[in-house]
């Protein structure tokens, strides 16, 4: 969604529109969802807490006419729930869940390419797995949720410097990683 887009629905949203809340909801509601499960390490609470921050955003509406950045507010309220779960105890036993599944759309029309490209997908996606927690957190907001630099630092309370040494460094892992299994003869 473009900013100017956003902080229009925001704009709504402030103003009482139930519509333009729900669209806000649908809409970030899932790339919430990544940065609370980051911190909290579970699905329940990470839902718990998106909805937490979605029910004092409709709740407090009338006084969040001051927020010029509504992407931004959104994500950092997020942050700021999940640690406050964390400073409460609210902590589970971890999920075996993964949030940084990739889908690569194949142009394949063959069983044999299309076997080839799923495997290519799963050895791209044990790449992604193996790289370390913040790094693997920095290249998902990059590219699933499409988020600034400067945005990640903010979210993730680092520098925009790390933010960019953690991208380069998940660029430069995943492709050692697919090629070595190339070399070991990870796919066919």
């Amino acid at each position: 969604m473009e900013e100017e887009s956003i902080i229009s629905l925001f704009g709504k949203v402030v103003k009482g529109d139930e519509a333009a809340f729900r669209l806000l909801f649908e809409t970030y509601s899932r790339r919430l969802f990544h940065v609370a499960y980051y911190y909290l390490n579970s699905r329940e609470l990470a839902e718990e807490a998106i909805l937490d921050v979605f029910t004092v955003i409709w709740q407090k509406r009338e006084t969040l006419s001051h927020v010029k950045e509504p992407e931004r507010y959104l994500y950092i309220s997020v942050k700021n729930q999940a640690l406050h779960y964390l400073r409460r105890g609210y902590v589970q036993e971890k999920d075996p869940f993964s949030l940084y599944e990739i889908e690569l759309i194949p142009d394949s029309d063959t069983p044999e390419k299309s076997l080839m490209d799923e495997e290519y997908q799963a050895l791209v996606q044990q790449a992604i797995d193996s790289l370390p927690p913040k790094c693997r957190e920095v290249f998902r907001l990059v590219l699933s949720d499409k988020l600034k630099n400067r945005e990640i630092a903010d979210i993730l309370g680092i520098s925009e410097k790390t933010v960019n040494i953690h991208i380069a460094k998940a660029y430069e892992r995943i492709a050692e990683f697919v090629n070595r299994r190339y070399k070991e003869g990870g796919i066919k």
